[in-house]
């Protein structure tokens, strides 16, 4: 990781690279005469959408898991270009193993974009950002802002973390007890850290039109009837709004093999009393991708884990940051805890440490297993840290138009939601929505539930269903918005 004296604002999509635009379309795609097991290319441009004319295709045969794999194809090469490494000026580096900070970390995190009282938005080239929790969190002493080469505090070469929930409802200023209770803690009892950010197509309409205040997108909603985030098209890999959404564990260099994880420096808060921002090592755990396209206006949706999140192969030795020669461990599992209740707030031990005992509810399936296997074969070879992630799934919806269904529908009113039948139908990362995983329950008893039936009912996370709720196209960040005080 290098420190970077500049950076400049960067639209990572048919801006980069455009020679390759028409390369990687095709690659994804592969044209009408389908290949599910063709090299998904690896390359810096977001591909901004699938190719509808083999979505359709693969639909009118009725083949709805060659289109799943379509999409899957699709939101792979997304995720390699969104961790593609950058420069010192955010430009794409030649090759996905070089050394450079992901290119996603040259967007602009939420809380940069909707300010207390309203205030306006960050630019998004700024080589500084503003800092979070001003009133409630100090900043460091000069002769203790980290390690030699750290960026100073603010720098946008460095994460500021102080949300302790992947929906941002609970962070460091929350009172202690309550924020940590519903937190996820890895195995040596260390919070998970969460992020959210946009690309410059969402920031762009935000910023425009002042929805970062709630005045402003009062005047919008009544001007236009509604909000509508632009949609990316496959002619022409014209890109969309793209949110992401990124989960981090702080490491230890006494136990964690470093070269194992994509790493970053940053600013996490330490101490209940009097907190204090403090210089750590994060290592990515978890990331969410959501993507507005023409052919999913109710987005597409997918997630990837570290592979050392839930299960290891526990003979498997690795070399620590100091040097230290241990056998691996699951961040987040005891494996010798096999009577733990799992996916659950956790009370301190007693020695006031905290780990919660998290495990996934559905596996992923078999043929995305297949493709994750040879993605992370491909990027080993490549030298990329990526080849440590792997997809989870992901959600879209097979028939936009399919109306969503609520009260007595069974099951639709479980696994549609959202409308637009989505494919898979739950979806969901284990340590982002750890607490939603509850498994068998009567159906409107489930998290979230729209269902007037009683059935007993298998649940646990969907994106779809969960940003369906938003008023605001599939959106949660707008209401961040808040009112500007009366003049």
């Amino acid at each position: 990781m290098r420190i970077r004296s500049e950076r400049h604002g960067l639209l990572v999509g048919a801006t980069l690279f455009a020679a390759a635009v028409a390369g990687i379309g095709a690659a994804v795609a592969a044209g009408p005469d389908f290949d599910a097991n063709a090299p998904v290319p690896l390359s810096a441009t977001i591909p901004a959408d699938v190719d509808p004319t083999v979505r359709d295709a693969l639909l009118e045969k009725g083949d709805l898991l060659l289109a799943h794999r379509l999409f899957e194809r699709q939101q792979w090469a997304a995720f390699v270009a969104l961790n593609w490494p950058t420069d010192d000026s955010g430009a794409p580096l030649a090759a996905v193993g070089d050394d450079g900070d992901p290119a996603w970390s040259n967007w602009i995190e939420t809380y940069q974009v909707f300010k207390p009282k309203g205030a306006e938005p960050d630019p998004w080239d700024g080589r500084h950002r503003s800092v979070p929790l001003a009133e409630a969190v100090q900043k460091p002493l000069p002769d203790d802002t980290g390690p030699v080469g750290y960026p100073e505090l603010g720098h946008r070469d460095a994460r500021l973390l102080h949300n302790l929930s992947s929906t941002q409802k609970l962070n460091v200023a929350t009172e202690t007890d309550q924020a940590f209770s519903f937190s996820v803690f890895d195995q040596y009892g260390r919070p998970a850290y969460y992020e959210s950010l946009i690309n410059k197509v969402e920031y762009d309409l935000i910023v425009d039109n002042k929805l970062y205040e709630a005045g402003g997108l009062a005047n919008y909603i009544a001007k236009n009837g509604k909000l509508t985030f632009p949609a990316g098209s496959f002619e022409g890999n014209k890109p969309g709004a793209i949110e992401v959404k990124v989960a981090w564990r702080v490491l230890d260099p006494a136990m964690d093999d470093f070269s194992r994880y994509l790493t970053q420096p940053a600013y996490v808060v330490s101490g209940a009393d009097d907190p204090t921002w403090k210089a750590v090592t994060v290592g990515l755990v978890g990331f969410h991708i959501a993507q507005k396209t023409e052919t999913s206006p109710q987005w597409i949706w997918s997630t990837f884990e570290h592979v050392d999140n839930i299960t290891v192969n526990r003979l498997h030795e690795i070399t620590t940051a100091d040097g230290t020669k241990r056998r691996l461990q699951a961040s987040f599992n005891d494996a010798e805890c096999e009577w733990c209740p799992v996916n659950v707030p956790v009370p301190p031990d007693e020695n006031g440490v905290r780990r919660t005992q998290v495990t996934r509810l559905v596996p992923v399936p078999g043929e995305t297993a297949a493709l994750n296997d040879r993605m992370r074969a491909v990027l080993a070879e490549a030298g990329s840290k990526l080849q440590y992630y792997e997809m989870i799934g992901v959600q879209w919806p097979t028939y936009p138009d399919v109306q969503p269904q609520r009260g007595a529908a069974f099951p639709g009113s479980v696994v549609n939601v959202s409308g637009g039948e989505p494919l898979m139908q739950y979806l969901a990362n284990t340590v982002m929505e750890t607490f939603s995983q509850v498994g068998n329950r009567p159906a409107d008893k489930l998290p979230r539930s729209v269902t007037t039936s009683d059935r007993m009912t298998f649940g646990t996370g969907s994106c779809m269903a969960c940003h369906s709720a938003s008023p605001y196209d599939f959106s949660w960040i707008m209401t961040k918005a808040q009112p500007r005080p009366a003049e």
